[in-house]
């Protein structure tokens, strides 16, 4: 069994951003996003979680087709959600799915810095 969860860790009390970048073949796009909307449904009712994006690559051509933005309260939220087993067995439903072959490069952020239009710099 894969797991979904590499050493993402950030046991802040402080806001942090998933980034998740998927590589996806071209042809499995569709059963994909099915997937991942499941596994979004769970994610969107854990305490601490605000909110997610999924970027899909406008090129074919590109390694990184899916690009997943999540946002959460602290990174101890974020801990506790990839906990809960409901959550870790719709992830691994992605990775373990025989039809999927997907790569998943999850990494843990937290803003650096932040531009607004106008901001002087």
């Amino acid at each position: 069994m894969s797991n979904p969860f590499p050493l993402i860790d950030a046991l802040i009390d402080e806001p942090v951003t998933l980034i998740n970048a998927f590589t996806v073949p071209v042809e499995e796009s569709e059963l994909f996003l099915h997937r991942w909307k499941d596994n979004a449904r769970i994610m969107a009712r854990q305490p601490g979680f605000l909110q997610a994006r999924m970027y899909r690559s406008l090129v074919d051509a590109v390694e990184l087709r899916f690009i997943n933005v999540a946002e959460w309260e602290s990174g101890k939220a974020l801990d506790a959600a990839r906990a809960n087993p409901e959550f870790r067995a719709s992830a691994l439903r992605i990775v373990d799915d025989p039809d999927l072959h997907v790569t998943p490069r999850p990494v843990v952020y937290q803003a650096a810095l932040e531009v607004q239009p106008g901001d002087l710099l």
